[in-house]
């Protein structure tokens, strides 16, 4: 008898955690995937796909009116058997995430200045990312992409600089080429977040050729 109590005590006990594990899951937020990577014209782009891209304690800060970056960190790493090489320096990607001048709706500004408004947060959006020249890439050899994406606040006083750099101040026609390398570089840093939340991935393996021939 005691032995059926103790292994049906042992069945609930797993059951529990494996209940804790699943809802866990079920709350993570802010998922992240490598769709694909290919060699269109003379690059290697990837496109990458955000999921559950604001979780809901950052919902509430864009109630408030706060505003959100999201920076995305892509990298092409050769497989190597002792230590993989870095192909390409780190491509770092910053969107701003706010509420549209109307208050009814949510803005997505890309580094390139260019807003996309939604009338709620989507699920996902794509990122895609241009890695660096396709003759870096050998044939014969195995790569992956590996991409880390953190969402967060910062400072007032970074955000206003962040914002100046990567999509030009008012009176700064020239804020995105003079300062947005250093800026970008300085203060969206993932250490430099306020509060954030990060997801990281690697992409399978691929050779070479199966990269150089997709168009």
């Amino acid at each position: 008898m005691r032995l059926v109590e103790t292994s049906w005590r042992r069945c609930a006990a797993c059951a529990a955690l494996a209940l804790v594990y699943v809802t866990a899951l079920a709350a993570a937020p802010l998922d992240v995937q490598v769709k694909d990577v290919r060699t269109p014209a003379s690059a290697v782009r990837t496109t990458i796909e955000i999921r559950d891209l604001v979780p809901e304690r950052f919902k509430r800060m864009m109630d408030d009116g706060r505003i959100l970056h999201l920076r995305v960190q892509a990298e092409l790493w050769e497989s190597r058997p002792i230590w993989d090489r870095l192909v390409y320096p780190a491509i770092v990607r910053v969107f701003r995430l706010g509420n549209s001048p109307s208050g009814r709706e949510v803005a997505i500004t890309d580094p390139d200045g260019a807003s996309t408004t939604y009338r709620v947060v989507p699920s996902s959006i794509p990122v895609v990312v241009d890695l660096g020249d396709r003759n870096r890439l050998t044939s014969t050899e195995k790569y992956y992409v590996h991409v880390v994406a953190t969402l967060g606040t910062l400072a007032d006083r970074e955000a206003d600089e962040v914002g100046d750099a990567v999509f030009g101040g008012e009176a700064d026609a020239g804020g995105l080429a003079s300062l947005g390398r250093i800026v970008v570089k300085s203060a969206m840093k993932v250490s430099d977040y306020l509060q954030s939340v990060s997801a990281e991935t690697k992409s399978r393996k691929l050779a070479g050729a199966e990269i150089l021939r997709r168009p």
